[in-house]
């Protein structure tokens, strides 16, 4: 059954101790990461209709398309429902894909999804790391909103950078950590689904990770300063975008995202 989401108090105080309950769990397994996502009935439904969904493959694809090159052996890591993957294939960049996913739903939305646009993939449903591929494996890694979904974030930053070729690129994005409040009361209000076990990273705390692991951050971008859908709110949204000075929209929007290589390149 689909679930609506529109403003609503009622059941309101048990989706506040639901929220309360994802954040002070730790540590959490790729198990519970998967067993909410399969809760998640409504996922391309409920992001249809929003402005910040998919802009995360629009912006992602500006910022990184004149150097990543075409028809590249790609990894969608956590792929949900697939769209991140079809967004890039369907322009070329993508001439096979793995998807990984620690939902069985999710990786079986994305399934039908990629086999009836005519995309060559395959399927994999992981509950744990290692990933199962060897390493250099991949010209393309897509990371879309996963980091924060992962308790141990160390072990899958690495673990990107092993499967990547050494001329290979990630995209990786995730949300801002001031933005973490506005996320819970969403979900409370029952504006936005839930985004279960996660805990949104500090800027400083990925950069590291990042470094760590034997990768260097070729380009970086922050977007969406109002993430309403309004179409006032939308041109506002780009407005402060293009003049704000950098170091504000770095602090103040919602998604902070990286085109990264490896740093002996």
């Amino acid at each position: 059954m689909k679930h609506e989401h529109r403003l609503s108090l009622g059941g309101s105080v048990s989706r506040a101790v639901q929220e309360w309950q994802y954040f002070a769990t730790s540590p959490w397994s790729l198990d519970d990461v998967g067993k909410f996502w399969s809760s998640v009935t409504d996922y391309d439904d409920i992001n249809e209709a929003s402005y910040t969904y998919y802009r995360r493959f629009a912006d992602t694809f500006e910022l990184a398309r004149e150097l990543i090159g075409r028809d590249n052996l790609a990894l969608d890591i956590q792929s949900r429902t697939g769209n991140g993957c079809l967004f890039w294939a369907e322009r070329g960049f993508i001439r096979r894909a793995d998807l990984v996913d620690f939902s069985e739903h999710m990786l079986a939305i994305a399934s039908s999804k990629l086999s009836e646009a005519g995309v060559e993939f395959k399927a994999h449903l992981v509950k744990s790391f290692p990933l199962p591929f060897p390493d250099e494996t991949f010209d393309l890694v897509l990371s879309y909103e996963t980091i924060e979904h992962i308790w141990d974030r160390a072990a899958f930053v690495c673990e990107l950078a092993r499967v990547l070729k050494a001329s290979g690129w990630i995209v990786l994005t995730c949300p801002n950590v001031l933005w973490e409040p506005a996320h819970s009361l969403a979900a409370i209000l029952n504006l936005h689904h839930s985004e279960g076990p996660h805990r949104f990273l500090r800027r400083s705390t990925l950069l590291s990770l990042i470094g760590q692991s034997g990768l260097e951050v070729a380009r970086e971008d922050s977007t969406i300063i109002l993430p309403f859908a309004s179409e006032f709110s939308k041109s506002v949204d780009r407005f402060l975008e293009q003049r704000l000075p950098p170091g504000l929209t770095r602090a103040l929007a919602l998604r902070r995202i990286f085109l990264l290589r490896k740093s002996d390149q």
